[in-house]
């Protein structure tokens, strides 16, 4: 992540309102979407795919959704990955200890869809990236090659997987996806950009991360950073797709939207802290995990 111009001219307490004033507004999100469209372009425009189908095909991508009171739209976003081109993957879904009544039966319904699919239950809510991190720790009998996460109330573009796969290229590293929010209802596209839950991880990349730090908010973008500072040593890379991805759902209150100050603040920090460790200090060694059982169970 780049260190914003007003990063540098204007102390925080000036900086940070007006940066979330410009957000709410409207008119960052109208500039940042001709930058992410016109690099998108860009990076279309030098794309030039080396990876072969039958190497592709070898590629078993683990997608792990977190899952917290979202039945309504879980089932859209199975079939998504139900609809994918890449058909080599596994679906963990990772039910946060969920309040609403009808969860139970729609984690079964959903699990028997296809033998890919499996589900599990947290024992206690945790926040949806320990419930990320337990969700891969439940995957290990998986014979994984690559690892990504989806929210449940988002819908997966059928080329998500494969374009990523190909952007990477059988390259040791990670796929920020090119991704479009909207309105609940997933009809009036709202802002397009370069997300962070999405991102496509090689499993070397993902294990020398050392998975999410156990956070309630933007553990994804923290994950993004720790990513980028390890792949200063050439081990790993990190780059962007350019087709769009993921279809994002705004929902007014959701995490996303909430301590947009507090959040900004706590991943400069973050930043800040990063530059000072050494590449074997930046891995989180153990990742938060926490008990859990099948959903079948």
């Amino acid at each position: 992540m780049k260190v914003s111009l007003l990063r540098k001219i204007l102390p925080d307490f000036l900086r940070v309102p007006v940066v979330i004033f410009l957000r709410k507004s409207g008119i960052s999100t109208w500039f940042q979407n001709q930058l992410y469209a016109r690099e998108s372009a860009v990076l279309k425009k030098g794309f030039h795919p080396t990876l072969s189908p039958a190497s592709a095909s070898k590629m078993k991508v683990l997608i792990v959704c977190a899952h917290y009171n979202h039945s309504e739209f879980l089932p859209g976003c199975v079939s998504s990955i139900l609809s994918q081109t890449h058909t080599n993957w596994h679906l963990l879904i990772a039910d946060d200890n969920s309040t609403d009544p009808a969860t139970t039966s729609v984690l079964q319904t959903q699990s028997k869809r296809d033998p890919r699919i499996g589900c599990i239950k947290l024992n206690e809510n945790s926040g949806a990236y320990t419930a990320r991190n337990t969700g891969v720790y439940a995957s290990q009998t998986i014979d994984w090659t690559h690892v990504t996460f989806i929210d449940p109330d988002d819908v997966a573009h059928p080329t998500w997987l494969q374009h990523s796969l190909d952007v990477l290229a059988g390259r040791e590293g990670s796929v920020r996806p090119y991704i479009r929010r909207y309105d609940i209802t997933l009809k009036k596209p709202l802002q397009a950009y370069f997300g962070h839950c999405p991102t496509l991880h090689s499993r070397f990349a993902w294990e020398r991360s050392g998975g999410f730090l156990s956070l309630r908010r933007s553990g994804d973008s923290e994950l993004t950073l720790r990513l980028s500072h390890l792949s200063k040593d050439g081990l790993t890379v990190n780059v962007k797709s350019f087709e769009e991805s993921i279809m994002c759902r705004h929902i007014p209150g959701s995490a996303t939207h909430q301590d947009l100050t507090s959040r900004k603040l706590m991943l400069e920090k973050r930043d800040d802290e990063l530059k000072g460790l050494k590449n074997s200090e930046i891995k989180i060694t153990p990742p938060t995990i926490t008990t859990f059982k099948k959903c079948s169970e």
